[in-house]
């Protein structure tokens, strides 16, 4: 569908798409080199300041290049956050070159959540929804912010700590449909390319965690009403969702999720499975346009490329 804004993953804004079997290690990064550059020049936050981006770009590959991490001061959301130098994470990247317009969601997410609202993050990383979130709801709110990876997890903690903030809950923990141990891997260097699905791809990195539904996390913490939902979880969007029907049978949050067909083809899942489901509870599907209008679809989007979907009850629509 055209004009639907892409969300490209570590592995795919890198490549500009799936790339063939037995490609050359050249040709490959070609593929990369020119996926990041499409991206960028197509990103709205681009075009309105090229020449401070592209310096930011600059400077964050000499953070990788030295070793040395960032933190980023954002005065228009009052927070700040902990970068680690790594130069390979396509979402690290891109937040330090693209600050606040790193994503339209972002931009315009004070419109989905207010103060006093529970709110999940589900797919943290290093926690950007979680900080922005946290100040949308105020002390009286409070933000379930899930991020299995090791890695990622410190992040996290790191960055609500220097955010000061003591309305959020972190948990090291992956958002499923069942309560179990299982392996992530590690499909790509960046922190955003993490999978509860394996490629079959030898001498992939993986890591143990834990999966928890989301139904049994708020039982436990006596929590009976959810706001807002973010699902980014690397094709596990239909799991997480199954988990937490209850709530969002019960709350009907808005939702935004992810469409991200590779990754769900690992989980040996639907691309269009979370769609399907939140279909069937009564939701309607909108992509923000980069003016910030909720404009609606009517059928699940193109499966080349991940898509952020905002989600809406039929009943908020009245």
């Amino acid at each position: 569908m055209a004009g639907i804004p892409l969300k490209l993953t570590a592995s795919q804004e890198e490549a500009g798409g799936p790339l063939p079997a037995g490609m050359s290690r050249v040709r490959r990064k070609f593929h990369e080199i020119r996926g990041k550059c499409r991206y960028l020049l197509a990103h709205p936050g681009f075009r309105r300041s090229r020449l401070n981006t592209l310096s930011r770009l600059f400077q964050w590959w000499l953070h990788c290049t030295l070793g040395i991490p960032a933190t980023l001061s954002l005065p228009q959301w009052g927070a700040h956050f902990y970068l680690p130098p790594r130069w390979q994470s396509a979402g690290t990247t891109m937040f330090y070159a693209l600050r606040e317009s790193y994503e339209k969601e972002l931009v315009h997410l004070h419109r989905f959540i207010s103060p006093g609202m529970v709110v999940i993050d589900g797919g943290a990383n290093c926690g950007i929804y979680t900080v922005l979130a946290a100040r949308l709801v105020g002390p009286s709110g409070l933000v379930l912010s899930f991020e299995p990876a090791s890695e990622a997890f410190s992040v996290l903690e790191r960055n609500v700590c220097l955010n000061g903030l003591r309305n959020v809950q972190a948990y090291q923990t992956a958002l499923s449909d069942r309560e179990e141990e299982t392996e992530l891997y590690h499909h790509e260097p960046g922190s955003n390319s993490f999978s509860l699905g394996s490629s079959g791809t030898m001498g992939v990195r993986s890591e143990r965690v834990s999966t928890r539904t989301l139904g049994n996390v708020l039982r436990e913490e006596s929590i009976d009403r959810v706001g807002f939902i973010k699902l980014d979880v690397e094709g596990a969007e239909e799991l997480a969702l199954r988990g937490a029907e209850g709530v969002i049978t019960y709350c009907h949050p808005t939702i935004i999720f992810e469409m991200n067909a590779s990754a769900a083809k690992r989980l040996r899942l639907s691309p269009s499975g979370s769609w399907g489901l939140l279909e069937g509870w009564g939701y309607k599907f909108f992509f923000l346009n980069e003016f910030g209008h909720l404009c609606r679809m009517r059928e699940p989007p193109p499966s080349i490329y991940p898509a952020n979907i905002v989600a809406v009850h039929s009943d908020g629509l009245k």
